[in-house]
């Protein structure tokens, strides 16, 4: 009886065991355009504060790479002083890479 105890045990170790070594894919954090789009804009909101940002929408945002977004706010005055927000995103953790407000 103990034997075969033991052969079971060991049998499912092994059964379990293979899956251990095996790393599931994660989906992505920041998986779409409009994902970006609320993220840069909670952040610029923070940062900046809503008027600013307000008067930069509609955010523009460009996948630069496989794992980047870049989401900008639109100048409406060209002439004026100060230039656009940019935040780069990472897609897989979410997390912001650069944040600034360029000139």
């Amino acid at each position: 009886m103990r034997r075969a105890f033991g052969v079971v045990l060991l049998l499912t170790m092994i059964a379990f065991g293979k899956d251990l070594g095996k790393v599931q894919p994660h989906p992505d954090y920041v998986p779409d355009e409009k994902t970006a789009e609320r993220v840069a804009e909670a952040v610029l909101v923070s940062q900046f504060g809503q008027e600013r940002v307000s008067a930069q929408l509609p955010l523009r945002v460009v996948s630069t790479s496989k794992a980047l977004w870049l989401v900008q706010g639109v100048v409406h005055e060209p002439h004026g002083p100060g230039g656009n927000f940019g935040v780069w995103i990472n897609k897989h953790s979410g997390c912001v890479e650069v944040m600034e407000h360029m000139k």
